[in-house]
């Protein structure tokens, strides 16, 4: 017998044994003598017997109904009437005893219910039920309003080249900075602002072992490491862009497998040191993870991302053959455990290599003194998207054109250092004064492809040795490490109201540790080179409703100085 057909076989039954009880209080109710004797009480009261063994109803249910049937009986007895003469049936005929109105009504209301409840309960039907499909499909999102103050330090130095700003354009004119100046980075004016960022997903279970996310957010623009909207930067209260965030489709062929294809969350246990908590990667990720024992697993992650790929038109509009694809890549793969060493202790730890592969800048083959129309054939080996920190040097190898050695020079800037990046992540849980919890993490990362002779023979643009001897200017002191610690005191996710956490950490990220363009988009208003105090706490108002306040006070590793320190107050609401 199917699932299907359980629920109204019972509901049969349970019919049936209505209908034995009116039958026990039919005899007084009968027409004539004869029609009360065709069903004997005590074979009814067997029967219902019978159907309470067989777990169809309780005694309970069988006595009280017994009772009602009796009371109802009594209550609706007809007047006494003179004998009559007993009708005649054929041997072996089936008399059907006469069940009074209220009975009959009792009988249906008690069905109706009962039917509704089970129903309900066993999610098989229901009155006004949703379609199947709705049932696989959930929604989830997130809003965060947040005051900020960028305080510059007024000694900072003023003459930081916004290298983003010249690689976003045509080319900057080395050959006359005059008529095109170099665009340069805010390092000594203050900024107040406030912004906002919204997400909205849905999640859809579409089969056994396939799933499917979507997520929308804000953005000021399509920087992969912020979905921050800065409140009136469009003027005149216009509408903000919304923005394809996430959607990848999830295989798990087993309880311990899955892999993600799409757009995808960060499939690597990281901290903001080698990737900022709002960027996600485009490609194919593998997440696997072994229960070992009750109190210990191991997982291993690894996937392959797209960081750029060529267009398919690249080259110059002015010759008929195109230049050859460079496209950039990152390759990861990262294993680690959950260990819980004691009761109210454990450590996860995870170890990782991260390789992207041509994010490093190319120096060209010789390059005529190239239009804004031309390209050189390593233009794409420029960033598409940087922060600030990593060592630059001039990409194109220009040749300057015969009889205008003065001409323009436009010129384009890309990563001195290669990145191949060990990554080394813990972090120890005490829930010794639960629910107070006590969270010590620990990161460290080393480029491993960092090679400063390299970088010197390619001519570099920053990240110089601060002297104030000219003699000595010019020396390079760029540097391949990184590492951040962390002590948060409390609950480390906040759920409910009065739910609390305070946080204090280091970090010092050298110029060349990780790509500048995916790590923490707010300290040191983002990217490397920098290094300092992170201070926070949060407090819950309501169910998943926080307040949450920030200091980061961060200043250069080498170069000139630069410090800043950024505040913000947030409120958090997630659903």
């Amino acid at each position: 017998m199917t699932a299907s057909t359980q629920p109204l076989r019972r509901l049969r039954l349970h019919a049936l044994a209505l209908a034995l009880l009116s039958a026990c209080a039919a005899p007084a109710l009968a027409a004539t003598p004869a029609d009360a004797a065709k069903i004997s009480p005590e074979v009814t009261l067997k029967l219902i017997d019978l159907l309470v063994a067989k777990g169809v109803l309780t005694r309970g249910q069988a006595d009280d109904l017994i009772a009602e049937a009796r009371a109802s009986a009594a209550a609706h007895r007809a007047p006494a009437v003179a004998a009559q003469p007993a009708y005649q049936t054929a041997p072996g005929a089936v008399v059907v005893p006469y069940v009074p109105e209220v009975v009959r009504q009792q009988i249906k209301d008690e069905l109706r219910a009962e039917v509704v409840q089970q129903a309900k309960s066993e999610g098989w039907a229901a009155p006004n039920a949703l379609p199947e499909w709705t049932q696989r499909i959930s929604f989830y999102g997130d809003l965060r309003a947040r005051a900020e103050d960028v305080l510059n330090d007024g000694e900072n130095y003023r003459e930081f080249p916004n290298f983003a700003a010249l690689n976003a354009g045509s080319g900057y004119d080395v050959a006359d900075p005059v008529a095109n100046p170099v665009p340069y980075v805010n390092t000594t004016k203050n900024r107040g602002r406030m912004r906002l960022r919204a997400r909205l997903g849905m999640h859809a279970q579409i089969s056994d072992g396939v799933e499917a996310d979507l997520r929308l957010a804000s953005g000021s623009d399509r920087s992969p490491v912020s979905t921050n909207q800065t409140l009136g930067a469009g003027g005149n209260l216009s509408k903000y862009s919304l923005w394809l965030d996430r959607a990848y489709v999830r295989l798990k062929p087993t309880a311990w497998l899955s892999a993600d294809i799409g757009r995808t969350p960060n499939p690597f246990w990281t901290s903001e040191l080698l990737f900022d908590n709002d960027l996600n990667f485009d490609g194919v990720a593998a997440q696997a993870s072994f229960r070992h024992s009750s109190d210990f697993k191991s997982f291993v992650n690894v996937g392959a991302f797209p960081v750029f790929n060529t267009d398919f038109d690249f080259g110059s509009t002015q010759e008929l053959d195109k230049e050859s694809s460079r496209d950039k890549w990152l390759y990861g793969a990262q294993a680690g455990f959950d260990w819980a060493f004691a009761h109210d202790m454990s450590l996860k730890a995870g170890l990782g290599y991260f390789l992207f592969d041509k994010l490093n800048g190319q120096f060209s083959s010789p390059c005529l003194a190239p239009t804004s129309k031309d390209v050189c054939d390593t233009d794409l080996s420029r960033p598409q998207f940087q922060q600030f920190g990593n060592t630059m040097f001039s990409i194109r190898n220009i040749v300057p054109a015969q009889g205008a050695p003065n001409g323009p020079q436009l010129q384009y800037f890309g990563y001195a250092s290669e990145f191949g990046v060990a990554n080394l992540h813990a972090a120890l849980e005490i829930a010794r004064f639960d629910p107070v919890k006590i969270v010590i993490e620990a990161d460290v990362v080393k480029n491993l492809k960092y090679d400063a002779k390299r970088i010197r023979a390619l001519g570099p643009l920053n990240n110089f040795k601060p002297t104030f001897d000219p003699a000595a200017t010019g020396v390079f002191d760029g540097g391949d490490m990184g590492y951040y610690i962390n002590l948060l005191v409390g609950q480390p996710k906040i759920e409910k109201a009065w739910d609390w956490n305070a946080s204090i950490g280091y970090k010092r990220l050298e110029s060349d540790a990780v790509p500048d363009a995916f790590a923490d988009s707010d300290f040191h208003l983002g990217g490397t080179n920098a290094r300092g105090f992170i201070v926070g706490g949060s407090l819950g108002l309501a169910r998943n409703t926080w307040l949450g306040l920030r200091w980061l006070s961060a200043n250069e590793v080498t170069g000139q100085p630069y410090s800043v320190d950024v505040v913000q107050l947030d409120l958090n609401t997630q659903f």
